[in-house]
């Protein structure tokens, strides 16, 4: 399947399970950066805007960016909570996996994937990370694609109350975002 359909796919399956929690699903257009998906209680006319990644080989790009500045583009990037759609099941593409982080929990997985890589890299290059971005930096590197593997958000499945309570948390203390 070609990555804009999967994309398409995830963010329709997320549109239904939204639906079927009584909550109205409104994809954005697809030029909207960082969020994919706005949730609105019709009741209380709150909302909050979810990012939806789907893939088929459970792992889940998520940003890109060098080394001397992942940090300021984590929280540049990621500006609302994660829904990540897991459709490897094709065959049985009715019962998707859904994992579902806040953006502090996407941005402290995000965060500890690279800083080990990181951290593996220069052990192996016998190397300081000035040294490495440096070098990098010289050879025009292209900016590193950071993956989210499935195996490190499997407690996060199904847990549809994080952003349920999020939607809740906003209707006690502020207006529709």
């Amino acid at each position: 399947m070609r990555k804009e359909l999967k994309g398409n796919l995830g963010l329709f399956l997320v549109c239904a399970e939204i639906t079927k929690r009584n909550l109205i699903a409104l994809p954005t257009s697809r030029n909207t950066k960082g969020i994919d998906l706005i949730i609105l209680d019709d009741e209380t006319n709150r909302s909050v805007g979810l990012q939806v990644k789907c893939s088929d080989r459970n792992e889940y790009p998520v940003i890109n960016s060098y080394w001397d500045n992942y940090k300021k583009e984590i929280q540049r990037k990621i500006i609302s909570p994660f829904v990540f759609v897991d459709i490897s099941d094709i065959s049985n593409i009715n019962n998707p996996k859904y994992f579902i982080l806040s953006r502090e929990e996407t941005i402290n997985v995000l965060t500890e994937v690279i800083e080990q890589y990181i951290a593996r890299y220069l052990q192996k290059k016998n190397q300081t990370r000035d040294e490495v971005i440096r070098e990098r930096k010289k050879a025009g590197k292209k900016k590193d694609v950071w993956v989210i593997k499935q195996e490190l958000i499997k407690k996060y499945e199904g847990k549809w109350d994080t952003v349920l309570n999020i939607l809740k948390k906003k209707s006690l203390t502020s207006g529709c975002t």
